[in-house]
């Protein structure tokens, strides 16, 4: 028996930083493990992937499909439907965020014939049963599927212990394509893999569509197991960098103390980079901190989301704006870049809100200017209390897989922010405040480039608005894109 897995394109350019479809190697390990083939072809670094997946597909008995919301499903479907028209007879299935937080719609479409919902590992083996005659599909916990044009939607399935399942099998893609990917579009100086050590999350953050898609579950890998398959990953791959792809890698104070002593124990010497709340950060001790700084870890990812706290309380957070604050300095403490995460236009949140949030970025960067922030806008999702709420408010979800299929985040327009503000947020938190405080990456970026004559004016100029507050008339925002500096 042999299965295909496709990752399809996340975005129409290709142009996004990639990394391992870790999911469809999740899935893939009991499978190579009870005896199945499995091809994965990611479509972001496979030329001509589409000829590849109706290739591989001659000799196979399933296709699998990877999907979030956006573009991934334009590519999934036009991918489906070459498979459906070549070999009809062919089980298509999809699983993922999206269809696991809208399996009906999904399901329905004719390109398709079942979701899996959920964790996918389990599922695609009773998946593989079901191919050899042994399982009837309405067997198959956490399934959507059709009978005769009905949809049926099988019991959800209980989430599984990753720790019972085998190791990412790597080995099923071509490593180097990532790492000379991100070098080649993104200019990558490290060589650098993803990893996932843990399942789930236990907060229930109002933007976040995780709850529902897996519900409030987590479950961590063993630490030993950790220390193993990461450092093995390092020596093989001849890393620089691992980034950890957990939604809450910090969840076991006593597991991360054990990884970090493997990690130091292994004599392999490489960064780390995981996501971390900060109220976490706060909850270990300096004792702790300075382990995980020895072992690795160069960057906390954080999610600061707003400097509001009224904001934080509505969209579920679990901590104040002073959390933040304190997290920074003692980030600034152990030389730990902290990296946050800003979310504007959240529904009901008023242009004075959004004006906090920008006086708090930059006060992370008077605290500490290596600490790095992105900013986006909230795009109502499937699945999250804030959509919920923003349906209140009278916006309209898409109504079809195909119109999710064109649903962007960079074009989509919400009733609680205007293109005008849009503009003003990412002028100040994109152009201004990195300026003012440059971290320490742009001032290596800016001492190799032809910026450099530009740099002092820049910083002073840029300086001086940050502190007044007064951006009108952004000339240097305007000569800036003249010159190609932003």
């Amino acid at each position: 028996m042999r299965f295909v897995f496709f990752f399809p394109l996340t975005n129409r350019d290709n142009k996004h930083k990639v990394s391992p479809p870790l999911s469809l190697l999740a899935c893939a390990a009991p499978l190579l493990q009870r005896g199945i083939e499995v091809d994965v072809i990611d479509a972001r670094v496979t030329p001509d992937y589409r000829r590849a997946v109706l290739s591989a597909m001659e000799d196979a008995d399933l296709l699998g499909v990877s999907s979030m919301t956006g573009y991934q499903i334009a590519d999934g479907l036009e991918i489906s439907a070459a498979v459906r028209e070549r070999f009809p007879d062919k089980l298509v299935v999809w699983g993922g965020y999206h269809p696991s937080l809208l399996a009906e719609q999904t399901v329905a479409d004719a390109r398709i014939d079942a979701v899996v919902r959920g964790q996918g590992e389990g599922a695609c083996l009773e998946l593989a049963e079901h191919l050899e005659g042994k399982r009837p599909l309405e067997d198959i916990a956490g399934l959507s599927w059709k009978r005769d044009g009905e949809i049926i939607h099988n019991p959800e399935r209980r989430v599984a212990d990753i720790n019972d399942f085998p190791a990412m099998p790597y080995h099923l893609i071509d490593v180097e394509s990532y790492v000379d990917f991100n070098r080649r579009e993104h200019g990558d100086r490290r060589r650098a893999v993803n990893y996932v050590s843990s399942f789930g999350c236990p907060h229930a953050c109002g933007f976040c569509s995780n709850p529902e898609a897996y519900g409030r579950k987590w479950k961590g890998l063993k630490a030993d197991r950790v220390v193993e398959e990461v450092t093995g990953l390092v020596s093989k791959y001849d890393l620089d960098r691992v980034y950890f792809d957990d939604n809450n890698f910090f969840a076991s104070k006593r597991r991360v103390r054990e990884i970090c002593r493997g990690f130091l124990e292994s004599g392999r010497s490489f960064e780390w980079f995981a996501t971390i709340r900060p109220s976490q950060v706060m909850a270990f001790d300096d004792e702790d901190i300075d382990l995980i700084r020895r072992s690795g870890c160069t960057k906390f990812m954080m999610g600061a989301e707003s400097g509001d706290d009224a904001m934080l309380q509505l969209i579920n957070k679990g901590n104040e704006a002073a959390d933040v604050l304190d997290a920074t300095r003692r980030c600034r403490n152990h030389d730990i870049q902290p990296s946050f995460v800003f979310i504007f236009g959240f529904p009901t949140e008023s242009w004075a809100q959004m004006q906090t949030t920008l006086d708090f970025m930059k006060q992370l960067k008077e605290i500490y200017a290596d600490t790095r922030t992105t900013t986006l806008f909230f795009t109502p999702y499937p699945g999250t209390a804030l959509t919920r709420l923003g349906l209140e408010q009278g916006y309209h979800l898409p109504g079809s897989l195909e119109d999710w299929a064109v649903y962007d985040a960079r074009s989509v327009k919400t009733p609680w922010i205007s293109d005008s503000q849009k503009k003003k947020v990412k002028q100040i938190a994109d152009f201004y405040l990195p300026w003012a405080y440059p971290n320490q990456l742009a001032r290596e970026k800016v001492a190799c480039s032809r910026v450099k004559p530009f740099y002092r004016l820049f910083t002073l100029a840029c300086r001086a608005r940050a502190g007044s507050g007064v951006y009108a008339l952004p000339w240097e925002w305007h000569l800036a894109r003249r010159l190609k500096l932003t």
